[in-house]
């Protein structure tokens, strides 16, 4: 993901992984309630270790294609302008 949102914005960008406790207590500086913390983190490591699926069917349900990642970092970044 910060590979794809690089490319859009023309600039190499790096991911650096934190420790569980730094990612623990950044998100109360977040603005998230300190009693959240453990299940967003323990919620984050399990998406790596286990991504969620790519699932089919999003045409049918809304009636258009669904977008690349890459297409929504360009939207977000072309309203953010």
């Amino acid at each position: 993901m910060a590979r794809t949102i690089g490319r859009v914005l023309g600039r190499p960008l790096e991911a650096e992984r934190i420790s569980v406790e730094e990612e623990r207590a950044a998100l109360p500086a977040a603005g998230l309630p300190p009693v959240c913390a453990d299940g967003i983190v323990a919620a984050h490591r399990a998406m790596e270790a286990e991504p969620e699926p790519v699932v089919t069917g999003f045409e049918a349900l809304v009636g258009r294609p669904a977008r690349t990642f890459r297409q929504w970092v360009e939207d977000r970044l072309a309203a953010a302008r």
